[in-house]
């Protein structure tokens, strides 16, 4: 039992690091489709036509390149940029 709480005091660390830069990384590719915080059900939402039905839905913002400015709505769609993901609405 020892053994097994020491290899996943090992393998653990390695797979969140995985899964930091893969977010980090999610995102700056207009084909992006990002997966949401975990238990956020918004997650469930795969295209952006999807999520923008969604009320509760924000758009998660693009962060590549453009040669415009991405101008954003108020629940982060724009009309000259990307949607890379589909988030909860953040409480105000």
């Amino acid at each position: 039992m020892r053994t097994s709480a020491i290899i996943a005091a090992i393998i653990l660390p390695i797979f969140a690091q995985s899964a930091a830069a893969q977010n980090l990384s999610c995102g700056k590719s207009p084909s992006d489709w990002c997966a949401s915080p975990a238990g956020d059900p918004c997650g469930r939402h795969r295209t952006k036509a999807a999520c923008m039905a969604d009320n509760a839905c924000h758009g998660m913002r693009y962060h590549g390149e453009s040669v415009i400015a991405c101008i954003f709505d108020a629940r982060g769609f724009a009309e000259n940029c990307p949607a890379v993901g589909c988030v909860r609405a953040p409480k105000r």
